[in-house]
């Protein structure tokens, strides 16, 4: 038998059948429990969809492969199943397809590079010897090849850098040109919208923005722009605007 002096604070109730001033006959009842959402909280619902790029490959994938034996077990229509793995393979084979061609860019690229860095290399070495003969001076030879360097005064106002979107898996890559900043600010927008949202900055181009869509498996119209940069300030106009389609 339960022990002690009933108290409103220990869960009991008036309407609970015993006297607070003698111990109480039975124990005291189970209360459920009562979670309380926090005013002006909102229930989201997670799309079962990935966001990222490469989770959607392995899901699509691994769709294709059981759709249609699941189907058979909750007694859905055959042919319903059948179009989904149609549908599904279908995206399967647009990805292994880009994937194919991004990595035939990418090891392009690096074949550009390093041919251009020995070229680069035997071009600097071999004009900075020409430069020692008694006859470059009064040839005129540093004109025609364009060997001379130039100088400019970087005008912090007036300065604007250019920018070159493209897709690339999971991201936007933005190709830039410093002309003597040390780096650039990246600033991102949905197309049609008004504010710019800072995404990064980079002192080397390209860079790459990994901004997840704003709501998954929905495609959206980006704007991207850029400031230059020089000691961790934004200087300059605001470069023009680029606009890309992404999908994630």
């Amino acid at each position: 038998m339960p022990t002690g002096t009933i108290r409103l604070n220990e869960g009991w109730t008036l309407n609970s059948g015993q006297r607070f001033d003698e111990p109480p006959h039975e124990s005291l009842p189970a209360t459920p429990l009562v979670q309380h959402r926090k005013k002006g909280a909102k229930i989201m619902n997670q799309d079962y969809v990935p966001t990222k790029r490469s989770d959607r490959y392995i899901w699509f994938k691994n769709l294709s492969g059981n759709v249609v034996a699941e189907a058979v077990k909750f007694g859905g229509v055959a042919g319903d199943a059948t179009a989904v793995k149609n549908a599904v393979d279908g995206v399967v084979t647009k990805m292994d397809d880009t994937n194919t061609a991004q990595d035939a860019v990418d090891s392009a690229r690096t074949l550009e590079t390093n041919a251009e860095t020995a070229a680069l290399a035997l071009v600097r070495a071999k004009v900075a010897s020409w430069k020692k003969l008694s006859g470059w001076a009064a040839s005129g030879s540093a004109q025609v090849l364009e060997v001379v360097g130039s100088s400019s005064t970087l005008d912090p106002s007036s300065y604007h850098t250019s920018l070159k979107a493209s897709l690339v898996p999971g991201g936007v890559k933005l190709t830039f040109t410093k002309k003597g900043v040390e780096g650039v600010v990246i600033y991102s927008r949905i197309a049609g919208t008004v504010n710019w949202l800072k995404v990064g900055s980079c002192n080397h181009s390209p860079f790459t923005d990994h901004t997840p869509l704003a709501h998954a498996g929905v495609p959206e119209q980006r704007e991207y722009m850029a400031r230059g940069m020089v000691k961790d300030a934004e200087i300059g106009q605001d470069s023009d605007a680029v606009t890309v389609t992404f999908a994630g």
